[in-house]
């Protein structure tokens, strides 16, 4: 899926990330991702799904938090956003964390 789709697709505002892992080419996400959020919602839906967002041949990683990966615990999604190819993913709880990173494609799982 290209990014643009994926950012289109999703409301990934206030959903939680569980995890990161980032791989020499790839950038794995675990969501909690707010599935009340999302326009094919309907009522009696599960109100939350885990979904692994899977970011395919990065390039220009770059970290900026005070926090290191492992210590990562449930923060919220403030936003995604897709600036020329760079994709930023901003999040946080007591602090905020920005992942920025260039990537063609990425599976939703």
């Amino acid at each position: 899926m290209l990014i643009s789709d994926l950012i289109n697709k999703y409301n990934f505002n206030d959903s939680c990330i569980k995890e990161i892992t980032i791989t020499q080419d790839m950038i794995v996400i675990n969501i909690d991702l707010c599935m009340w959020k999302q326009t094919d919602y309907q009522e009696g839906d599960p109100e939350l799904k885990e979904v692994v967002l899977k970011f395919l041949n990065i390039r220009n990683y770059k970290w900026d938090s005070p926090l290191k990966l492992n210590e990562i615990d449930y923060d919220t999604i403030i936003d995604i956003m897709r600036e020329d190819d760079i994709i930023k993913i901003v999040f946080g709880d007591e602090v905020i964390s920005v992942l920025s990173f260039e990537s063609a494609a990425v599976i939703i799982e």
